[in-house]
Parts: C-alpha cells; sequence; structure tokens
C-alpha cells in the first residue's frame, strides 16, 4: 500500500473511531438521562394513578423513544460526514505531502541512471524542501569535481602527448636514418625522459596530498634554516640568469615536515626564477605575524594576470604556457605547494606586488610554547 493510500486510511480511521466513540458515549448517558427526564423510569406522581396517568407515561416513553432515535440518526450522520471530510481533507494533506517525495525519488532515480544534470524540486513541506536542497548541492559538488577530474585527464593527456610525441619522433627518424644517435640527440631523448619522469613523479605527490595520504615526519622546525637552506640551493642557477636572491628571515619555529616545506619554498623559489627579468631581485622573507609563521616570495617580473589569479593553484595551470614548458617545468609545482600546506594547516596566497612582479605568501600555524 502507497504512502498516500496508508495517511488517508489513518485519518479516515481515525476520524471514524472518535465520532463513532463521542456518538456511543453520548447515546448511552442519552438512554439514562432522557427517559428520567420525561419521569417514564419513575412512578406515578400524586394522586392520580389511574389509566390518565398510565397514557401519559406512554406518550412519555414513545417521545424519549423517538428522542433517542433521532440522536442515533444524527450520530451516524455526523460519523459519515467526518468520515467523508476525512478522507478529502486527509487525501488532500497525504497528496501534498508524499508528491514532493515521490518527485525526489524520481529525480534520484533519474540521477542513480546517469543524468548528472538533473535537480531535485525544492518545494512542499519543509522537510523535504529542505531534503531536496541536500541533494542538489551534492548533486552540484559531484559535478564541480567531475568536471575537475575530467579536466585533469584532457591535461594530463596533453602533458603526456607532448614529450611522447618528440620522443616517437626522433627515434623514428633515427630508425630511417634521418638523423643519427649522436651524443645530442640522446641528450635531448634523456631530456624528453626526464621530463615524463618528473610529470609522473609530481602527478604521483599531488594525488597523495590532496587525497591526505602523503606521510608529514612533523617535528619541532627551525623555518629559518629552512628557508636559507632552499634559497642557497638556488644561488648557482639564479647566477647564471643574472638574478639575485635577497633572504631576510627571523628566528621561527614551527611544528612541521622540513622536507616537505624545503619542497615548497624550492618550487616557489622556481616559479619566481622562470618569470625574474636579468639583473632583478627574488626577495625571501621569514616573519612571525601573531600566531602566524609568514614566508613570503617576491619576484621583479611581469606579475600575473588579474584573470589568472584565483587559478594559479590548480593543477597543470601555466599563466605562460610555452614559457614554462620550455623551462621544463611540470605545472603541478604550485598545486603541490597548495597541497603541502594545507596538509600543515596552513594557507597560500599569490597577488601582484605594487611595486611590479608577483608575490607569494604561505601562512602556517606557529609551534606552540
Amino acid at each position: 500500500m502507497s504512502l498516500t493510500a496508508r495517511l488517508v486510511l489513518t485519518v479516515a480511521l481515525t476520524a471514524l473511531f472518535s465520532v463513532s466513540l463521542t456518538g456511543y458515549l453520548s447515546y448511552r448517558a442519552a438512554g439514562e438521562r432522557v427517559p428520567r427526564a420525561f419521569g417514564v423510569m419513575g412512578g406515578p406522581r400524586g394522586q392520580g394513578a389511574g389509566a390518565q396517568a398510565a397514557e401519559e407515561r406512554a406518550s412519555m416513553a414513545a417521545a424519549s423513544r423517538a428522542l433517542l432515535g433521532e440522536l442515533q440518526r444524527a450520530t451516524v450522520q455526523a460519523a459519515g460526514i467526518a468520515l467523508l471530510l476525512a478522507v478529502v481533507v486527509g487525501g488532500g494533506v497525504a497528496f501534498g505531502t508524499t508528491r514532493p517525495m515521490a518527485r525526489l525519488a524520481d529525480v534520484t532515480r533519474r540521477y542513480g541512471a546517469g543524468e548528472r544534470r538533473v535537480r531535485a524540486p525544492t518545494g512542499g513541506p519543509s522537510e523535504v524542501a529542505d531534503l531536496g536542497r541536500v541533494f542538489n548541492d551534492t548533486a552540484d559538488r559531484l559535478q564541480a569535481e567531475e568536471d575537475q577530474r575530467r579536466r585533469f585527464t584532457t591535461d594530463v593527456a596533453h602533458e603526456l602527448r607532448t614529450p611522447l610525441t618528440v620522443l616517437k619522433s626522433e627515434l623514428e627518424a633515427i630508425q630511417d636514418g634521418l638523423m643519427e644517435a649522436g651524443p645530442d640527440t640522446v641528450t635531448q631523448l634523456l631530456q624528453q625522459v626526464d621530463l615524463l619522469a618528473r610529470l609522473v613523479g609530481d602527478l604521483r605527490l599531488l594525488t597523495l596530498a590532496e587525497a591526505g595520504e602523503l606521510t608529514l615526519h612533523r617535528e619541532r622546525t627551525d623555518l629559518a634554516a629552512v628557508v636559507g637552506g632552499a634559497a642557497r640551493g638556488f644561488g648557482s642557477r639564479a647566477g647564471e640568469a643574472g638574478v639575485r636572491i635577497a633572504v631576510d628571515t627571523q628566528p621561527v619555529s614551527a611544528v612541521a615536515d622540513g622536507d616537505r616545506l624545503h619542497q615548497v619554498v624550492n618550487a616557489l623559489l622556481d616559479n619566481a626564477l622562470h618569470h625574474a627579468p636579468s639583473a632583478s631581485e627574488i626577495r625571501v622573507t621569514l616573519a612571525e605575524r601573531g600566531s602566524q609563521a609568514v614566508i613570503e616570495v617576491a619576484d621583479e617580473g611581469p606579475g600575473i594576470p588579474p584573470e589568472h589569479l584565483p587559478h594559479v593553484f590548480r593543477r597543470l595551470y601555466r599563466t605562460d604556457d610555452a614559457r614554462v614548458r620550455e623551462a621544463g617545468g611540470s605545472g603541478l609545482g604550485l598545486a603541490i605547494v597548495a597541497a603541502i600546506v594545507a596538509l600543515h594547516g596552513g594557507t597560500v596566497e599569490a597577488a601582484n606586488r605594487p611595486s611590479g612582479g608577483a608575490c607569494f605568501t604561505v601562512s602556517l600555524p606557529l609551534a606552540s610554547a
């Protein structure tokens, strides 16, 4: 039996039982009091106990029976009217309650069958409307994740296709005798293999980090040593590019994975070095601000176009695709930065400096005393 039928039947039976019980009790009380009120159950009053008194009592008894009959018929009519009203009103209430639920069930079935764009109505009783809104919010979130996965798959295929195409074309040229397998050719092939290996490694690291499965070895860490070590590691590359790295650190500690934070600073310095012009400066600072340890990496490059700022931490997102690819970047560095910082309970932001260039700011919780 459907929920609508059960609701209507429940309301109808409740109304019928209530009216019947009320009518029964009223009829029972009237059956005791009406004859007494008419003087049917009492003896003859006064001295006139003759035929006239007997006739009067008989008339009163007939009148009381007629009144009780009318009361019984009125009770039956009231029960019928109550039953009819209960069916009509209960049916309306039941239909109004179950119709949104039926629509929601239909939407759920269609969504399960693959119609990912279908959404639930948000009308009806507040509880059903709330359920519809929850369904829609969940469906929207799942759709956004599905769109992101689809874009990611497309981007990964594109990133893998480029070095594989180069490898294939050069190997075919060697096979056809159009190119000699000399040291320069082997070096180019190895560079493409290195790019593939770097991309696969970065993808694995990013996947683990975003899934919360990347193991962090947390301990009290001297962030000044981490930042200074990373900056020194880029000294030779920066010198070759004619870029100066200036470091300004304060003694700040945090409970963190020093190796992963070293990786974060490396990625930010690598990104800055890709965009810093010759004879410019990359400034790396570490300071304590309130309850946060703040690391900033700023360059004097062209900055980030405003329309790209909200997307720079997305996987495989490049503001200057050709330039970064030529430099051997995988397009995953900033996404890895965001994932590692998030695992440490911190935040990372990108902005443009008023004087020119981009600035990346990493905020991490300080170590408790």
